[in-house]
């Protein structure tokens, strides 16, 4: 009988048999965790479903999106209570539901089974009875259906929730180092403990407020944003009733105020930043920064009030104390706290205090500041109320100051207090509360809230519940007559909230609105500035927006005449077709073997010039004839304007050298670095070395010459061997990073902007380049500096000349101009890094492409050859004093000179390809440049160094240095052409597609 086996598993079966179990445990618990929610979720539908529902989005983003937090959000409430007045339903997403109550039969059921849960049982025991947990969500004044993340005002909703409401851990965490455990932030034992020794505190007379409106009637303004004025106002009767300080922050600017509003900002701003809600990514963040700074800032002025006010307090006599305190009206928030007891007889620790204080602080004034503002709003809608409110307050302070209204006489405004309520009604502070269900909720008529579900009561719908206000939408104070409350159930009216856990300080705003409303009336008629007489106000900014507009058909116009005056005087230039009215030429000549097929073929047909468009807007005249270019030349000897686009990226490079400076520093610089380059130190030393090494069949001519020409110039300008042919250099690696990195981003018009460019990878690469090339260049300009002599300077250069140790640097640094003035060191740094960005690519271009025609020419080649090896039998020496064979290889730009506001591009690669100055262009014919041939052309037929005064200064070195090399490169190597054509790529040189390919045979006879 056969024997079970695993052996088809194999050895290692065992021991992957614990993480195999552990596999099959985590998927048995994933799964009956998804089928417990799955259970959950179909029960709560199931429960749900007596309850009615708005028409959804879509089935995926259920209601979310209906509801913005603007002036529609609201209307959409509005709408949903007309139609559901005792509530309905909102899927937040595909699973979430909340369930909203917008009638005071509705909420009872909540705010009782909060109520019974706190009488006589600890917040944290369970029981028989319902518990809720609450959140707030308030965004600008519209109610938000999220879960459970809190928009950033969220702040002006202040312990609206049961006793046992988790706050919200996104945005709640970020007020605990600024308010500590205060009532905002505690929760059970801690939370019933300071609710009940605050309580009596919001009854004391201390908390009388001084509304002081300085600011308001110093400016004497006609149009207000009334929410700034009044926030300054509630800030500055908070610090008065609490700490007895008077900041007069409407007059003069306060540390201490600012700091409060800067910490409500910045709070705001990280719940919006969800990257930012850690904590340790946010302190790392300036505003982090800000944010620990301010709560210093706060917390030691509370704390300097506590300890003073500690070392005042009497130790017997508390009774006596406070009533004479509240006598002079000097006692304040503080002293309360401060002389509080529990049952216990233990006090408030001081850190609690001033969590207490700070807490009062950052909730007392954003809210009072809204509601007063509607208020003021609604009487500037409604002027016969603001009349009847005025006069009530004239008849009680008929024989009085404004600033002698007490505490009692609040009690004695009975209108100005309906048309508060009623403005608390139609914009309440605080639009709606939410609480979560820990227990399933039954409903009067039977309905069941499951557990787990959000109740919203919504604040704003309860308050325009046409079942419950009639008309809701006017605005009513009657409807707060005595004889009128009656008839209303008192969750008709919650601008408090509702509950054990409702506004503590609603006493306290009610009596500062009064205040604050009565002296406004006394001194200011309100009006709505779009409707009354101070419409005027605004006309500053209407003849702002007059002349700006004024300006821009100015600006038109004289952009209109000037391109029409433009267009006419161009007539008279030929073009070649359009690609369109819009684009003009653009796209017709792309950086490649076509586009220079295009200029040849334009060059070809208009001999002297010709016009194009860039857009439908932008003209540019090519010039491709030595008899038009000669006018450009002379015209442009001193104001010729470099481009603003591409050089301006060289700047944190090359500094104001020769390339970049421009008026007088330019003309300077060219008279002093003239007689530099006709000295003997700028013999180049063309180096093959990787080339003989390598002895390769098939080279990319153009990499290796740059590394020569790098080379070479290295050695000429700071007498540094880099050998980067054989072995890597920082330095040469980075110029040629620098140089790829600035072409790179000449192409990218997104990273034109500096701004833009340093934040991007490139960008930082480029700053790093532009330091370590500066770094090298200063550090060899110092030490130079240090072992120059003070006399002797032509002796010094002679024998440096002889030692072949003289080189740019050198000469730099000893030129003096007429006054006797010598280049600063930042001058010679300059002028050092673009002799080595200039100098290298132009000539590796120039002499790839030499190497090429002779490569296609072999008997050109072989004459050089011969005329070199003749050369070096008669003087024995490599450098030649008078090589003539030249190559015939135009550059492949041109020259952009503004003139009278009109673009001149002088084509040199047109020009060199023009048939009617040189016969049969696209012919190889070194015999153009013999001297016979070359006195009957004009000077300004051939310009590959450019032409006029700003023409290349290191013409000559490069003419010599390609001599050198091309004369090395011939008496070792026999150069061939490769088996593919190279593709012509204009760019800021004439180089070639995918490289310039070339093959190589070393000479049996040849030097190595």
């Amino acid at each position: 009988m056969p024997q079970p086996s695993l052996s088809w598993l194999g050895p290692d079966t065992v021991a992957a048999s614990p993480w195999l179990l552990l596999l099959l445990v985590g998927a048995s618990w994933l799964l009956a965790r998804l089928l417990a929610w799955s259970y959950t979720f179909y029960d709560t539908c199931s429960r749900l479903r007596s309850f009615p529902q708005p028409p959804l989005r879509n089935w995926f983003l259920g209601h979310q999106g209906l509801v913005p937090s603007d002036e529609k959000g609201l209307r959409f409430i509005g709408e949903q209570v007309t139609t559901y007045s005792q509530g309905f339903k909102v899927w937040l997403g595909p699973t979430i539901p909340l369930v909203v109550f917008c009638h005071p039969n509705m909420i009872r059921t909540i705010a009782n089974a909060s109520d019974s849960e706190l009488r006589g049982r600890s917040p944290v025991h369970t029981g028989p009875v319902e518990h809720l947990w609450g959140l707030v969500l308030l965004v600008g004044g519209a109610l938000v259906l999220g879960h459970p993340h809190l928009p950033p005002d969220l702040h002006h909703a202040c312990a609206l929730c049961p006793s046992i409401a988790p706050k919200d851990k996104v945005f709640y965490e970020f007020l605990r180092p600024w308010l500590g455990d205060g009532l905002l932030l505690s929760a059970g034992d801690k939370w019933s403990r300071h609710r009940r020794l605050l309580t009596p505190a919001f009854h004391f007379n201390i908390l009388k407020p001084y509304a002081k409106w300085n600011r308001l009637i110093s400016e004497g303004s006609s149009r207000l944003d009334m929410f700034e004025h009044i926030s300054l106002m509630t800030l500055d009767s908070l610090q008065k009733c609490v700490f007895s300080f008077d900041s007069n922050c409407q007059e003069k600017p306060s540390e201490y105020i600012a700091t409060i509003l800067e910490l409500s900002a910045l709070v705001s701003k990280r719940n919006q930043q969800i990257l930012l809600h850690t904590d340790f990514l946010y302190y790392l963040t300036p505003n982090g920064q800000r944010f620990r700074r301010a709560c210093r800032l706060v917390h030691n002025f509370t704390d300097a009030v506590i300890q003073e006010r500690r070392r005042t307090l009497p130790r017997e006599g508390i009774d006596e104390f406070l009533q004479a305190k509240a006598k002079s009206k000097t006692l304040d928030f503080i002293d309360v706290l401060l002389l509080s007891k529990d049952e216990a007889g233990k006090e408030l620790s001081d850190e609690d205090i001033r969590a207490e204080a700070d807490t009062f602080m950052f909730e007392g004034h954003d809210t009072t500041a809204s509601g007063l503002s509607w208020v003021l709003y609604n009487l500037a809608k409604h002027p016969e109320y603001q009349e009847r409110c005025r006069q009530e307050v004239q008849e009680l302070l008929r024989d009085r100051e404004p600033k002698e209204i007490a505490w009692d006489d609040l009690a004695q405004l009975p209108f100005l207090t309906m048309c508060i309520k009623e403005s608390l009604r139609l914009h309440p502070p605080v639009p709606a509360i939410s609480r979560r269900c820990t227990q399933d909720i039954v409903l009067p008529e039977g309905r069941v809230i499951p557990k787990g579900v959000t109740c919203l009561i919504s604040i704003f719908g309860t308050h325009h519940n046409p079942s419950v206000w009639p008309d809701p939408e006017v605005y009513d104070p009657s409807r707060f007559e005595p004889e009128n409350i009656k008839e209303r159930s008192p969750l008709a009216y919650i601008p408090f909230s509702a509950g054990p856990r409702n506004c503590i300080g609603q006493t306290f705003a009610m009596a500062e609105m009064k205040v604050a409303l009565a002296l406004t009336l006394l001194r200011f008629r309100l009006s709505l500035s779009w409707l009354g007489p101070d419409t005027v106000a605004a006309s500053p900014w209407l003849l702002l927006l007059v002349v700006g507009a004024s300006w821009l058909l100015a600006r038109l116009l004289a952009w209109s005449y000037t391109f029409y005056d433009t267009c006419s005087r161009l007539r008279s230039f030929p073009q070649p077709p359009l690609r369109n009215w819009f684009l003009g030429h653009l796209g017709l000549v792309p950086s490649d073997e076509e586009g220079l097929r295009f200029i040849g073929e334009q060059v070809t047909t208009y001999s002297q010039g010709f016009k194009v468009w860039l857009g439908p807007t932008i003209p540019l005249v090519v010039f491709c004839h030595p008899n038009m270019i000669r006018t450009i030349a002379n015209a442009s000897a001193s104001t010729a304007p470099k481009d603003k686009v591409f050089y301006e990226f060289l700047k944190p490079w090359l500094g104001d050298g020769l390339l970049l400076s421009a008026g007088d520093k330019w003309s300077r610089h060219r008279r002093l670095l003239t007689p530099a380059f006709h000295f003997n130190i700028l013999k180049p030393y063309a180096k093959w070395n990787r080339l003989i090494s390598e002895g390769s069949s098939r080279l990319d001519m153009f990499e290796h010459i740059s590394l020569m020409t790098l080379d070479s110039l290295q050695k000429c300008v700071f007498s540094f061997d880099s050998n980067c042919q054989e072995k890597p250099s920082e330095y040469i690696f980075t110029i040629l990073e620098l140089s790829a990195l600035v072409s790179k981003r000449n192409k990218q018009i997104l990273l034109h902007t500096d701004f833009l460019y340093y934040l991007t990878p490139d960008g930082q690469r480029f700053r790093r380049a532009c330091r370590l090339v500066h770094n090298f260049t200063d550090a060899v300009i110092q030490e130079r500096r240090r072992t120059l002599p003070r006399e002797g300077i032509d002796e010094f250069l002679q024998a440096k000349a002889k030692a072949k140790t003289l080189d740019f640097i050198d000469v730099l640094l000893l030129s003096k101009d007429e006054n006797g003035k010598e280049l600063s060191d930042e001058d010679i740094r300059a002028e050092a890094d673009t002799f080595m960005f200039e100098g290298h690519d132009t000539t590796a271009s120039g002499l790839s492409w030499v190497l090429y025609n002779l490569a296609k020419h072999p008997e050109y080649q072989e004459r050089c050859r011969q005329e070199v090896q003749e050369l070096l039998r008669d003087h024995g020496r490599v450098i030649p004093k008078g090589a003539h064979k030249d190559k015939e290889v135009g550059g492949c730009g041109g020259d952009g000179e503004s003139e009278g506001g009109i673009t001149c591009f002088i084509s040199i690669f047109g020009i060199h390809h023009n048939p009617f100055v040189w016969p049969d262009p696209e012919v190889y014919d070194p015999f153009r440049f013999e001297p016979e041939n070359i006195k009957e052309r004009s000077p300004l037929a051939y310009i590959p160094f450019s032409a006029g005064p700003r023409n290349c200064i290191g013409q000559t070195f490069a003419m010599a240095e390609m001599k050198v090399a091309l004369a090395l490169t011939l008496l070792r190597f026999r150069v061939l052409p490769d088996h593919e054509e190279p593709r012509r790529k204009p760019e800021l040189i004439l180089r070639a597609e995918g490289g310039l390919w070339l093959r190589v045979e070393p000479l049996s006879g040849g030097e190595h």
